[in-house]
């Protein structure tokens, strides 16, 4: 299908050329007129109704509010509020600040004028550059003579003039860097491996100063220079990088800090750009930004940011003996990879399949992995180290950053900043200091509000308002719209300065706790649970001592490949616990008492794949059941395991909670081998009362959790009978009462799930009933356990045996 592409602005075929011939040209035409096109390549800033209809098959190659970059005074405030939010954070630490000292001072006119004289006149040496706000290639640039003398318009911004530069060959030059942002939502950056060094055309010496030949590097002004043998003079970054090493300098460590500098600088205007779009209903999934970054090099190696232009010039200004053919090279491969990033020649269809976050994830891994001479720098190889920046990580940069980091984050926290709150009949007022202005919120931001502030995660909050939505809806919520909703809530009201990332945030985790005794080591395990295998590490010494013991069933020794396993994290919170799972919190504020449950809960519900069933109940088998086994249901609260502990040990047989069916007609279930819970109440007096004696009592320092017989763990059973255990005394004398299989489904139905932990589909729901079917199906009567074990051992003794095997 032929495609339109149109190129408009303040064009000029210099501009345009390399961006026409990098189109596949069996792909695309080019379009009649403005109205009808599938690509606008759009030199300077095109008017915001031509972002109104842009989508992932309709591209521009411009950002709504890309201004807070491209317009000087604008760029200094977005990395001053950048700079305050960080200071902000470190809390004097100096942790994330002074990443951002790569910015001159600046003062916009009018509003900074009497600041600029005050600082003039506190520094009488200091120089300083007058430049318009919103200019380019050098125009009106000029340096300050007597401070007194700057306009007072707004149209103009004073910078701090940067003494000592680097010099090449005696003059002074500049970094021109090429940046992309491909995405805003979820955010990517990338920086491109060439560009130049533009020199100026006089040498650079304090005497020389005011010559504008020594001291600016635009080629448009140093075109000028009539006495300059080579007047404008481009030096490709291979050929600058090989002369700073020949100049004994490290060029690893400076385009490392060029790096972190370019990420900085756009995450400055993340916020400003998802804003603008959002107001002129732009769908960022259309827009791109090619901008030229240009950076100084002081003469201790320092980079600085100077500034950052819209539609950088893509025209070939060298000549062919000061380095033009390189120049022609560089930017005409730069378009075409910029062109492969985003997809035009590409004629991608994003596919469907898979959950939200699998189809974000993989379209980001796509990209990444065609982004040619680009470098990919947000999210980048460590996610991690810029979602402190971000105001706050909205949830499509989160999931991408825990996808391809290659350690667990932790979710960001947050505290209050500028708003102070107050509860009133179950609802939260907010009062925004600055302005004196109160608020209410509804019932559900009060919520995300209240745990907030109390230390939640935003996916802590998200999941608690899912299970509280699954409770009251008839169909199960949207997991992911929930999420989402939570995270742009919070990054609003951080938008706001309401809140603001603490300092223990996603790169940067919580202060360890102080303690007078050495630390432990580290717990670390490889646990199986049905299909799932994981790894787990905890270092409380506490904690350890609780669950290594039940553990132990599900433990796999010798494994390859651990580190390409989940990673499951049980971490010291203040307060309690936190149970992670790559990255994604999935429990928290956990007592130590109940972290061992809330990490076998989270074992069950990952254990089935498609089309399987993991059921929460006890598994009695052993040698003495010939090959089977009799599932024990366990969803009554006030008995939980104690019936399938109690049979175990009157049939002499091996106990373990929770079974995998399989798909298909496969009606032999596998044991998970997870520990058996008894309740409290009944774990002292039970066993005592029945007679029933042995190892099978929970042990001391592990609450009321029995660990699972290794030898049950992991093997596969043909089940003869679903036991319910009934605490009402029964009239058979055998203590066992058939029951059909709707009276069996509504004990066993709670604690059943599907892959992921989902409820059963209808299909799922079928698959169980049918397979209860096979099996025979009791009541056992928990007022005489040893008179229903004996009946149920001569039952089994009399089937025909059968054979069990490895999962």
């Amino acid at each position: 299908m032929t495609r339109y592409y149109w190129m408009g602005g303040n064009r000029s075929y210099e501009q345009d050329r390399f961006f026409e011939q990098s189109l596949d040209k069996s792909q695309w035409q080019k379009a009649e007129s403005a109205e009808k096109w599938d690509a606008c390549w759009y030199t300077g800033m095109p008017d915001q109704n031509d972002f109104s209809e842009v989508g992932p098959e309709r591209k521009i190659n411009h950002i709504p509010g890309n201004n807070a970059l491209t317009v000087k005074s604008c760029l200094y405030r977005s990395l001053m509020d950048l700079r305050e939010r960080a200071e902000r954070q470190d809390k004097g630490s100096g942790h994330l600040t002074d990443r951002l000292a790569f910015v001159p001072g600046v003062f916009s006119m009018p509003e900074d004028y009497h600041a600029f004289q005050q600082a003039a006149l506190d520094d009488p040496g200091k120089r300083w550059i007058l430049k318009p706000k919103n200019a380019a290639r050098g125009k009106g640039i000029q340096l300050v003579g007597d401070p007194a003398d700057v306009p007072l318009e707004s149209s103009w911004m004073v910078q701090e003039y940067l003494e000592n530069p680097h010099t090449m060959h005696g003059r002074k030059y500049v970094l021109r860097l090429y940046v992309l942002v491909s995405s805003v939502s979820p955010f990517r950056v990338y920086l491109y491996q060439q560009g130049f060094a533009k020199l100026a055309s006089a040498p650079y010496n304090e005497e020389n100063a005011n010559n504008p030949y020594s001291y600016l590097t635009n080629p448009d002004v140093n075109a000028l220079n009539l006495d300059a043998e080579v007047p404008v003079e481009f030096v490709d970054f291979d050929r600058y990088r090989e002369w700073l090493r020949e100049q004994g300098h490290d060029d690893k460590a400076l385009f490392a800090k060029i790096e972190d500098l370019v990420a900085l600088t756009c995450l400055a205007a993340l916020e400003p750009m998802r804003e603008r779009s959002r107001v002129v209903g732009a769908d960022t999934r259309g827009c791109y930004e090619l901008m030229g970054i240009d950076c100084l090099v002081d003469e201790k190696l320092k980079p600085w940011v100077l500034e950052c232009n819209l539609s950088p010039s893509l025209e070939v200004c060298a000549g062919p003996e000061s380095g033009g053919g390189i120049e022609e090279g560089v930017k005409g491969s730069l378009v075409a990879d910029m062109v492969e990033i985003v997809g035009l020649n590409s004629n991608r269809v994003a596919l469907e399949t898979g959950s939200v976050d699998e189809r974000l994830v993989r379209e980001s891994q796509d990209e990444i992995a065609r982004s040619g001479g680009f470098k990919n720098l947000v999210p980048g190889a460590d996610p991690a180290a810029y979602l402190p920046f971000m105001a706050l990580p909205r949830l499509s940069d989160w999931v991408v950053a825990q996808a391809l980091s290659d350690h667990a984050l932790q979710q960001p926290r947050l505290e209050r900043w500028v708003a102070e709150d107050t509860l009133s009949e179950d609802q939260v007022y907010l009062y925004d200091t600055r302005l004196g202005h109160l608020s209410g919120l509804n019932e559900t931001a009060s919520l995300i509000w209240l745990m907030a502030t109390d230390g939640a995660g935003p996916d802590d909050i998200a999941a608690t308002l899912y299970e509280s939505a699954s409770r009251s809806m008839p169909a199960a919520p949207d997991a992911w719209a929930i999420r989402n909703d939570v995270w742009n809530t919070l990054g609003d009201w951080v938008n706001n300065r309401f809140l603001i990332q603490s300092g223990a945030s996603a790169n940067q985790p919580a202060a360890p706790a102080t303690s007078p005794s050495p630390e432990p080591s580290p717990f670390s395990a490889v646990l199986d649970c049905g299909r799932f295998r994981v790894r787990l590490f905890t270092d409380s010494a506490p904690l350890i001592g609780r669950i290594e013991a039940l553990l132990e069933p599900m433990a796999v020794a010798g494994v390859a490949g651990t580190e390409l396993l989940p990673r499951l994290e049980i971490v010291r919170d203040t307060p309690g616990f936190t149970l992670i799972l790559e990255g994604r919190v999935l429990r928290s504020r956990l007592p130590l008492s109940g972290v061992a449950s809330a990490l076998m809960a989270c074992l069950a519900t990952h254990a089935a794949e498609a089309q399987e069933i993991a059921i929460d109940a006890g598994l009695i088998a052993g040698p003495t059941l010939a090959g089977q086994a009799f599932l024990v249901g366990n969803s009554e609260p006030a008995v939980h395991d104690a019936l399938a502990l109690a049979l175990s040990a009157c049939l002499k047989a091996d106990h373990s909670r929770g079974a995998l069916l399989p798909s298909g007609t496969d009606d032999q279930i596998s044991a998970l081998g997870m520990p058996l819970q008894v309740s409290e109440g009944l774990s002292e007096s039970f066993f005592g009362d029945q007679g029933i004696s042995g190892p099978l009592s929970p042990t001391p320092g592990r609450g009321c959790l029995v660990p699972a017989s290794s030898a049950v763990t992991g093997r596969r059973y043909t089940v003869s009978a679903v036991l319910i255990p009934s605490m009402a005394r029964l009239r058979e004398e055998d203590g066992l009462r058939a029951i059909p299989v709707n009276e069996t489904l509504r004990q066993l139905i709670s604690g059943c799930c599907s892959a992921g932990g989902q409820p059963l589909d209808t299909h799922g729901f079928t698959r169980l009933a049918e397979w209860l079917e096979t099996c025979d199906r009791y009541l056992v009567d928990m007022n005489n356990i040893e008179v229903a074990a004996a009946a149920l051992d001569k039952r089994c003794s009399t089937a025909p045996p059968q054979k069990s095997g490895s999962l």
